[in-house]
């Protein structure tokens, strides 16, 4: 059962930026309310309701012995999480119909934590883009930029130019693919020598849309606001979204692209470098730049405050484990502390590239 928004139209303002009649203020704040709403929770929260009414065939408003039949049905053919948000969507529905919310029971409680004892899964994590990954990932593509501009591909040397910059800037601030694929000219501030700087106006964990602003200094090398600004000045970009889709003609388009299209940006050039190991998904960067920065010696403090992690347990997700076994370890880590540069000072890497450039923009 599919359902539709309805488009709520714009209000006027005043000539001083003020609503004035009644019917303009109530759409006005019909549309903000429809702003206020996450589009993703709001779609996740429809899908488990339609499963429980329609798949199921379940009533509501539900009693606790129909949510026990339910968890039981699909003990077996669903994740253990996938269950859990089902439950906390009919709760969400029980509340906000003014219903006494059968999953509050304890004989629910129950039945939920019988079916995590039996059935519940090892907690899947993206592969860590790291900065191993990084480094091979950003040689590929300026090498592939240093060919495109001496065949006079303009489809390639624009691709090239975003992906280099949209691999670098995710990393390096550990966006969330949500977060990356938002970022506007009009909300960015970058400088060679300086850094950058992209205020956002929402995220995942910023319920309350306080926004905030996230700062990265200027690199030696694989720096994301020289390929910030060499990507601008490449695509002629002056407002709107940042990172957009290039069709097969090697035209820009005026639409961003599409969160779930970052993971396959990078496995276009990560596939050939990494014969055997795992593709990376949408979230490979931001776990990739937590290995990267506890092996440089950030503090969960430092790190939490970089990302936007609220919760300490999130956070640990993202960071590997660092127990020292010494010498009697079998495999030691190849990545030096912070990351090694060493090998990246040949003409073909971006440390080369930065290193030609001038000073200023």
């Amino acid at each position: 059962m599919k359902s539709s928004t309805p488009s709520i139209p714009e209000a006027p303002p005043s000539p001083h930026g003020e609503v004035r009649s009644v019917s303009d203020v109530e759409e006005l704040a019909a549309r903000y309310r429809e702003r206020g709403k996450s589009d993703n929770t709001e779609r996740t929260y429809k899908t488990h309701i339609n499963h429980y009414r329609y798949v199921w065939g379940g009533f509501l408003p539900a009693g606790e012995d129909a949510v026990c039949r339910y968890l039981a049905t699909y003990a077996q053919s669903l994740k253990v999480s996938t269950l859990r948000q089902r439950l906390s969507a009919l709760s969400k529905w029980h509340k906000q119909q003014g219903f006494f919310d059968p999953t509050t029971s304890s004989t629910v409680k129950q039945t939920m934590k019988g079916i995590a004892k039996e059935h519940q899964d090892r907690p899947k994590q993206a592969y860590p883009l790291t900065f191993r990954h990084l480094l091979a990932i950003c040689d590929q593509l300026e090498a592939e930029k240093k060919a495109a501009i001496q065949a006079g591909d303009q489809g390639a040397i624009l691709r090239t130019h975003r992906d280099l910059a949209l691999v670098l800037v995710g990393f390096w601030q550990g966006f969330r693919s949500d977060e990356l694929s938002r970022v506007a000219v009009e909300s960015v501030k970058a400088s060679r020598t300086d850094g950058i700087s992209i205020f956002l106006s929402h995220s995942k964990t910023d319920r309350d849309a306080s926004g905030r602003i996230y700062e990265m200094p200027a690199l030696r090398a694989y720096c994301p606001a020289s390929a910030y600004i060499d990507w601008i000045q490449a695509s002629g970009i002056t407002s709107g979204l940042v990172f957009r889709s290039i069709n097969r003609w090697g035209r820009l388009a005026s639409t961003g692209i599409h969160k779930q299209s970052i993971g396959l940006i990078i496995n276009r050039v990560a596939n050939d470098l990494f014969p055997g190991e795992p593709h990376f998904s949408t979230h490979s960067l931001r776990h990739g730049f937590a290995d990267w920065a506890v092996r440089a010696g950030w503090d969960m403090t430092m790190l939490m405050e970089h990302v936007g992690w609220r919760s300490i347990e999130n956070a640990k997700r993202y960071m590997p484990k660092r127990k020292d076994f010494g010498t009697l370890a079998l495999n030691q880590s190849a990545l030096p502390a912070g990351g090694d540069l060493s090998n990246a000072g040949n003409a073909n890497t971006l440390l080369s590239h930065f290193q030609s450039l001038p000073d200023s923009d």
